[in-house]
């Protein structure tokens, strides 16, 4: 339930306005179709406070004052990875950045309405440490815990968290609330940790594939945007246009950091591929449990075609190769970024965290999906990165459980109508985006997203099939598959039992 704070009247009209634009925007050709479209964009664009109040939904919150409580939130600090740290918690003010500045109002906004502290605790290290040591100590040090999901998979497993399914004040059926995250991700009816518009690493952890314009052109290779859209952007086509632009372009008769790619990448995209063909490791059955779906006999066609796209040392560069030549995070930005940004590769397969570090490229970029396995395929399925995206978890030890709904779930609301326009509407659309069709796409993305369970949990290691193994050619699901499959079945098996004795 929420509260509309307008008139029926109102709200009908806005709904007549939406209707009618949406009906002008597909009469001028070119939609896509977006499956199960659940992911929370905003339909006003730009500044929230420009939306008509009719359109805007609020939390069914109960008026409150904490005294100045303070909320202590344990997120990634700078230093853990300059990539994936926690910008989307806290920002002590504004600077003109759109990211930094919704931050700052949403926290402000949430402080000033329910009389409390939004307090940053940044960690460098181990979080999952300092929080699993946390917890069992009982000393209440944090109201919420923000890490990725399968770093904090045996936390979950252990009822170190509250379930946010059966949790005050929290309406995982909100707008604000990921439900596909909701969907994917609940074991026996239990969800320990999930993502919302509160966080935007789910978002920047999001897989896609930029496509330099330049290579495309130079090369005269069919336009990525049309293949999207007719429905035949496939592997085989992905992989034909990779061929034509691999070349050795100082002549030295081998292929490296110096020459021209088909793909830049790294090794745990094979399971990104894997995903985008529609396949998962592990995901709910029709009874809402999870079980293994790493193998079937398309399973098998999917990888074989997956290990020509990235395996090929021809054609693709993956970082994982120059860790050496590039230590420490060097390899993402020192080679996987120029080889890209200087016009040496057609394809760049990374995070959507990538588009706002290409913001100084004099090339032009574009924005698609991951390929489908073949045109038969319904439709394109890019997968969030369980790992580098962060979640919202409530420790046990969190005393007030009222409280801390309330300010969770209008922190999470609030986002709706300042973080999530900043990040996709004014900096992804706006500000980093180089043409209409990448915006396009980003809706199309964004709609399609999945999470793979088995990612998070990985039993049976069936996630470690696709990273170094498969790049040096053992690349035979089925021989892993049985080597592996009674393994997995009863990790998986262990992880259900503890989720079902669980009780809070």
């Amino acid at each position: 339930m929420y509260r509309i704070l307008k008139t029926y009247a109102a709200l009908l009209l806005v709904f007549c306005v939406l209707l009618i634009a949406a009906c002008d925007a597909k009469s001028e050709g070119g939609s896509l179709e977006n499956e199960n479209p659940t992911e929370t964009q905003s339909e006003n664009a730009g500044n929230a406070d420009e939306a008509p109040e009719a359109a805007r939904i609020y939390p069914d919150l109960p008026q409150s004052d904490f005294g100045g409580y303070e909320f202590r939130i344990l997120s990634r600090g700078p230093d853990y990875n300059v990539h994936w740290y926690a910008k989307d918690i806290y920002a002590e003010e504004e600077n003109g950045d759109p990211i930094n500045d919704a931050v700052h109002k949403r926290n402000k906004t949430v402080e000033e309405k329910y009389g409390v502290k939004i307090i940053n605790i940044p960690e460098n290290g181990d979080l999952a440490s300092r929080a699993s040591r946390s917890i069992k100590a009982n000393d209440d040090a944090f109201d919420m815990v923000c890490h990725g999901l399968s770093q904090i998979n045996a936390l979950m497993a252990d009822g170190y968290f509250y379930d946010l399914g059966n949790f005050p004040y929290i309406d995982l059926k909100a707008p604000w609330w990921d439900q596909k995250a909701t969907e994917q991700l609940t074991i026996t009816g239990k969800l320990f940790a999930t993502v919302g518009n509160y966080l935007i690493t789910d978002k920047d952890a999001t897989w896609i594939i930029m496509f330099n314009k330049k290579v495309l052109k130079d090369n005269s290779l069919d336009d990525p945007y049309r293949l999207v859209q007719n429905g035949t952007w496939t592997m085989d086509k992905m992989l034909e246009m990779m061929k034509a632009v691999a070349k050795d372009l100082n002549g030295d008769a081998k292929m490296d950091d110096n020459d021209q790619w088909g793909l830049v990448s790294q090794y745990r995209n094979s399971l990104a591929f894997y995903n985008g063909a529609g396949e998962y490791t592990a995901k709910m059955n029709a009874s809402g449990q999870p079980e293994i779906a790493l193998y079937n006999p398309r399973a098998v066609d999917i990888c074989e075609r997956i290990f020509e796209l990235q395996a090929n040392t021809d054609i693709t560069i993956n970082a994982d190769e120059y860790i050496s030549k590039y230590p420490g995070d060097r390899v993402w930005d020192d080679m996987q970024l120029v080889v890209f940004n200087t016009d040496r590769a057609l394809f760049y397969y990374a995070g959507m965290n990538r588009v706002t570090l290409l913001r100084d490229m004099e090339t032009d970029f574009g924005i698609i999906p991951p390929p489908k396995y073949d045109e038969s395929q319904s439709g394109y399925y890019p997968s969030v990165e369980v790992g580098c995206t962060s979640s919202v978890a409530v420790p046990v030890t969190v005393p007030d459980k009222e409280r801390a709904g309330i300010i969770i779930e209008a922190l999470c609301a609030e986002s709706q109508y300042t973080l999530l326009p900043a990040y996709y509407d004014i900096s992804l659309k706006t500000k980093f985006a180089r043409d209409d069709e990448s915006s396009e796409m980003l809706d199309l993305i964004f709609a399609n997203r999945l999470y793979d369970i088995g990612h998070i949990y990985n039993w049976g290691d069936i996630t470690g099939f696709f990273y170094t193994p498969f790049h040096k050619g053992t690349n035979n699901i089925t021989s892993f598959w049985e080597k592996n499959e009674a393994k997995a079945a009863k990790a998986l098996e262990k992880t259900i039992d503890k989720f079902e004795q669980i009780e809070q």
